[in-house]
């Protein structure tokens, strides 16, 4: 079945070319991001069958050794074949069996209730459908399943404030778009919004939170200390990332 966002397939194969072209190295130990999302993988295993949804370059299957029991049933889905090959290339170099399909999460290519937890980080806000991904998400979910899903957050705004005399010099000396980029759709969301999108979509939610402070280029220290004031203020509602679990 055609959805909308499968208009982006190009677009993405030429943005899997220049962005995703090689396995990703050990991730930072300063990156936030990957260490909260691993951690709510880890929450829940051991688990039967986990699926990423939108699996990008393949570091969050290729870390799942490291979080638990290996689930029986490995498999990530993404719009691109280039994004695939880089994520085939870093699940077999970290020995991690995988079934990957080139599907968009509009439309995914799985029987219902095949996956009893699923991983969906940075995807939604980038679909022209985000409800039809939700709904598709729900329906591959097992009854008794965790969807963990996480997106870009609007109300950001220590990451806004700490970024904006960068952001204000970059804008006054035209800097931007440098360097070689794919332009593509995005979006964020505020908090209540991203809650009843995913309960328009046939989800329950079981916890919600934001987590990141970051300042573009900051010195290994300042991103350090950022982090640790994340973890201290933990659970809060500033931070760059919305991250909700959900259950059918």
């Amino acid at each position: 079945m055609s959805r909308p966002s499968d208009s982006l397939r190009d677009l993405y194969e030429q943005r899997g070319r220049l962005e995703y072209a090689s396995v990703p190295g050990r991730p930072d130990s300063l990156d936030r991001k990957f260490e909260r999302l691993s951690r709510a993988v880890a929450d829940h295993l051991p688990c039967r069958a986990f699926l990423d949804a939108g699996c990008g370059d393949g570091r969050y299957l290729a870390a799942l050794p490291s979080l638990g029991p290996l689930p029986g049933l490995v498999a990530g889905v993404d719009i691109a074949g280039s994004i695939l090959a880089t994520a085939s290339a870093t699940a077999a170099a970290a020995d991690v069996p995988v079934e990957l399909a080139r599907a968009n999460l509009e439309s995914l290519p799985f029987e219902d209730g095949a996956f009893d937890l699923i991983l969906c980080t940075q995807v939604i806000e980038h679909l022209l459908d985000p409800l039809a991904a939700v709904r598709e998400l729900r329906r591959v979910l097992a009854r008794d399943g965790t969807l963990v899903i996480s997106t870009d957050h609007r109300g950001n705004r220590v990451s806004k404030t700490l970024n904006a005399p960068r952001s204000l010099l970059v804008a006054f000396l035209g800097l931007r778009g440098r360097r070689l980029r794919v332009s593509f759709p995005h979006r964020d969301f505020a908090r209540a919004e991203f809650v009843e999108l995913l309960r328009d979509g046939g989800l329950e939610i079981r916890a919600v939170e934001t987590f990141r402070f970051h300042v573009t280029g900051a010195p290994p220290a300042i991103q350090r200390l950022l982090n640790w004031i994340d973890r201290r203020l933990a659970p809060h509602s500033l931070g760059d990332i919305l991250l909700v679990e959900c259950e059918p």
